[in-house]
């Protein structure tokens, strides 16, 4: 193979036409050999164009003497091409600019002398961080999928708002339950330093926070609030109630069934330098999020109608049998009251079902209002129970009593036991029915039989 000798002419015109900007230096060194400065002895129209210099004020000055926006890598690139002839490519970013440059610092003629020839890479670079952020936004998402089809939803909730937290480099991530308008179920995780102190539950509902987001979200499915001091252009009292000195920025994702709000995810706090796409992150999420909320109320509204009476929303049969089954041979007290409505039967036939069904709400009403919902259980068309555990005698009788004053508004037949164990806990049932019982003969042995 032939060799092709090129003269120093040649040279500096291959490297004026080059579609780069260019420039060749001669370093300046102490006598230490050490790199202080770096002469132009030539520079094309791209590069005096890119410094922002004519190529005639360059020649013959010094880097520093004449270039304002320089990178201060040249000076040991320079002595690696120059003094140790060795040819290095690197890549930076110039603020000026707001562009990357790929360059290559080479040595020429002889040593002492090197050539930068600088490329612009901005929009291949940009390329490139569109692509690795994509690619870690579409992990997140994944990972989070991942973790809320674990099984147990709760669970599955806070591994999902842990990855997502963490990604996002926030102090808390967490979702609210709308529950027709109030605040429902809150499932949370937070940052151990930095996630305590930040608005409670409390200060949600005193600031009826649900009207504030959805005016910000102006019917889109996430916002982004870059600074909360916006917020308190509109919202005085809630950014001093519970934004100022906790919340500086927060990002808001409705969480949907078709065109119903069932909650929100929020995230406070979210770092400003993540390697995700914010938005899409967490509106992706949302999404997964609300088909596992959506699908926890159906479940929970299935399991609640399974134990539920529908005409009085107490506890059913089910529910009671579950709740002996529980108690039996436990070591613990229990009040157990039964009552059965009087002239129910006289009811239904003068004045219809409809009249028999209010004074079941009402007797219903009554007890719950007494003994509490929760331990209340309606097991026949008139009869309910309640199973009152770890109560105190007293208190219990008491209970009791206040039932029976009621009783004279709406007539029931009412018989009670009390015992401090569980250990037979069927047989103190029968004790409680047999006491109703005498209860309910002693009021029709005063009263009309057939009103029964």
């Amino acid at each position: 193979m032939s060799t092709i000798d090129y003269s120093d002419g040649d040279i500096l015109r291959m490297l004026k036409d080059l579609p780069d900007a260019c420039c060749v230096f001669q370093v300046v060194t102490d006598p230490f050999g050490t790199v202080r400065d770096m002469l132009f002895l030539f520079a094309n129209e791209k590069y005096a164009s890119l410094v922002g210099k004519p190529s005639a004020e360059l020649i013959g000055a010094t880097y520093y003497s004449t270039v304002s926006n320089r990178d201060e890598d040249w000076i040991r690139l320079s002595y690696q091409a120059a003094i140790m002839r060795q040819s290095v490519i690197n890549r930076t970013y110039n603020t000026q600019f707001n562009k990357w440059f790929e360059f290559w610092a080479v040595p020429v003629f002889k040593k002492g002398f090197c050539a930068f020839i600088i490329h612009d890479v901005t929009a291949e670079k940009r390329k490139e961080d569109t692509k690795e952020i994509t690619t870690k936004s579409n992990n997140v998402i994944i990972e989070c999928a991942k973790a809320l089809s674990a099984g147990d939803f709760k669970k599955g909730i806070k591994a999902a708002l842990k990855i997502l937290g963490t990604t996002l480099k926030a102090d808390r991530a967490m979702i609210i339950e709308n529950k027709k308008g109030e605040i429902g179920e809150i499932l949370e995780w937070s940052d151990r330093v930095n996630g305590t102190g930040l608005p409670s539950r409390k200060e949600f509902e005193q600031y009826d926070i649900f009207t504030m987001w959805n005016k910000q979200m102006y019917g889109e499915n996430i916002i982004i609030i870059e600074d909360t001091l916006l917020v308190n252009v509109k919202n005085e009292q809630v950014y001093a109630g519970m934004l100022s000195g906790k919340v500086s920025n927060y990002v808001l994702a409705k969480l949907t069934d078709k065109n119903t709000i069932i909650g929100y995810l929020l995230v406070d706090n979210i770092s400003r330098e993540t390697d995700v796409n914010i938005k899409e992150v967490v509106e992706s999420v949302a999404i997964f999020i609300s088909e596992e909320v959506r699908n926890y109320i159906l479940q929970s509204e299935m399991i609640y109608m399974s134990e539920h009476d529908i005409l009085t929303d107490a506890r059913n049969r089910k529910a009671f049998n579950s709740k002996i089954g529980m108690l039996e041979g436990m070591d613990i007290s229990v009040g157990i009251c039964f009552v059965d409505i009087n002239g129910l039967k006289s009811v239904n036939d003068e004045m219809g079902h409809e009249a028999g069904d209010n004074v079941i709400k009402e007797a219903s009403e009554a007890i719950a209002s007494i003994f509490k919902k929760k331990y209340c259980y309606r097991i026949g068309g008139d009869e309910f129970v309640v199973v009152m555990p770890q109560v105190s005698e007293e208190t219990f009788a008491k209970h009791v009593e206040r039932l029976r004053k009621k009783s004279k508004k709406i007539s029931m037949a009412i018989g009670s036991v009390w015992s401090e164990t569980c250990l037979d806990v069927e047989e103190l049932v029968n004790i409680a029915d047999k006491n109703m019982y005498a209860d309910k003969t002693e009021f029709y042995s005063k009263n009309d039989r057939r009103k029964e």
